[in-house]
Protein backbone atom coordinates (compact mmCIF):
# COMPACT_ATOMS: atom_id res chain seq x y z
CA UNK A 1 0.00 0.00 0.00
CA UNK A 2 1.25 3.45 -0.85
CA UNK A 3 2.14 5.54 2.15
CA UNK A 4 2.12 2.62 4.57
CA UNK A 5 4.95 2.83 7.03
CA UNK A 6 6.86 -0.42 7.39
CA UNK A 7 7.51 -1.38 10.99
CA UNK A 8 9.96 -3.78 12.51
CA UNK A 9 10.06 -5.85 15.68
CA UNK A 10 12.23 -3.16 17.26
CA UNK A 11 11.48 0.25 18.59
CA UNK A 12 13.57 2.96 20.11
CA UNK A 13 13.03 1.81 23.69
CA UNK A 14 15.25 3.58 26.11
CA UNK A 15 17.30 1.73 28.71
CA UNK A 16 16.34 4.22 31.42
CA UNK A 17 12.69 3.25 31.09
CA UNK A 18 13.67 -0.41 31.39
CA UNK A 19 15.67 0.35 34.57
CA UNK A 20 12.71 2.29 35.98
CA UNK A 21 10.40 -0.66 35.23
CA UNK A 22 12.83 -3.01 36.98
CA UNK A 23 12.91 -0.74 40.02
CA UNK A 24 9.11 -0.36 40.15
CA UNK A 25 8.72 -4.13 40.02
CA UNK A 26 11.38 -4.66 42.70
CA UNK A 27 13.32 -6.99 40.40
CA UNK A 28 17.03 -7.76 40.32
CA UNK A 29 18.66 -8.31 36.92
CA UNK A 30 18.10 -12.04 37.42
CA UNK A 31 14.42 -11.83 38.38
CA UNK A 32 13.69 -9.27 35.63
CA UNK A 33 15.29 -11.51 33.01
CA UNK A 34 13.37 -14.54 34.32
CA UNK A 35 10.08 -12.62 34.29
CA UNK A 36 10.71 -11.64 30.66
CA UNK A 37 11.88 -15.13 29.73
CA UNK A 38 15.21 -13.86 28.41
CA UNK A 39 18.78 -14.47 29.49
CA UNK A 40 20.34 -12.34 32.21
CA UNK A 41 23.12 -11.25 29.82
CA UNK A 42 20.58 -10.20 27.19
CA UNK A 43 18.63 -8.23 29.80
CA UNK A 44 21.80 -6.56 31.08
CA UNK A 45 22.76 -5.56 27.53
CA UNK A 46 19.33 -3.96 27.05
CA UNK A 47 19.57 -2.04 30.32
CA UNK A 48 23.07 -0.85 29.46
CA UNK A 49 22.01 0.25 25.97
CA UNK A 50 24.27 -2.32 24.31
CA UNK A 51 21.34 -4.17 22.72
CA UNK A 52 18.07 -2.90 21.27
CA UNK A 53 14.93 -3.48 23.28
CA UNK A 54 12.59 -5.50 21.09
CA UNK A 55 8.86 -4.91 20.96
CA UNK A 56 8.09 -8.27 22.58
CA UNK A 57 10.15 -7.29 25.62
CA UNK A 58 8.50 -3.88 25.89
CA UNK A 59 5.04 -5.42 25.67
CA UNK A 60 6.00 -8.09 28.20
CA UNK A 61 7.12 -5.37 30.64
CA UNK A 62 3.77 -3.61 30.32
CA UNK A 63 1.84 -6.86 30.69
CA UNK A 64 3.79 -7.93 33.78
CA UNK A 65 3.34 -4.53 35.39
CA UNK A 66 -0.42 -4.64 34.76
CA UNK A 67 -0.81 -8.24 35.90
CA UNK A 68 -1.72 -9.61 32.48
CA UNK A 69 -0.96 -13.31 32.24
CA UNK A 70 0.11 -14.89 28.96
CA UNK A 71 -2.45 -16.78 26.96
CA UNK A 72 -1.09 -19.95 25.46
CA UNK A 73 -3.12 -21.99 23.05
CA UNK A 74 -1.85 -25.37 22.06
CA UNK A 75 -3.00 -27.16 18.97
CA UNK A 76 -4.24 -30.66 19.55
CA UNK A 77 -2.20 -33.10 17.55
CA UNK A 78 -4.35 -35.86 16.16
CA UNK A 79 -3.13 -39.42 15.81
CA UNK A 80 -2.45 -40.31 12.22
Amino acid sequence: MAGTKKTSAYFEGDPESLREWQKRMGFSYETAANALNIGRTTYAEMVLGQSRIDLRTALACAAIEHGIKPTIRRKKISNI
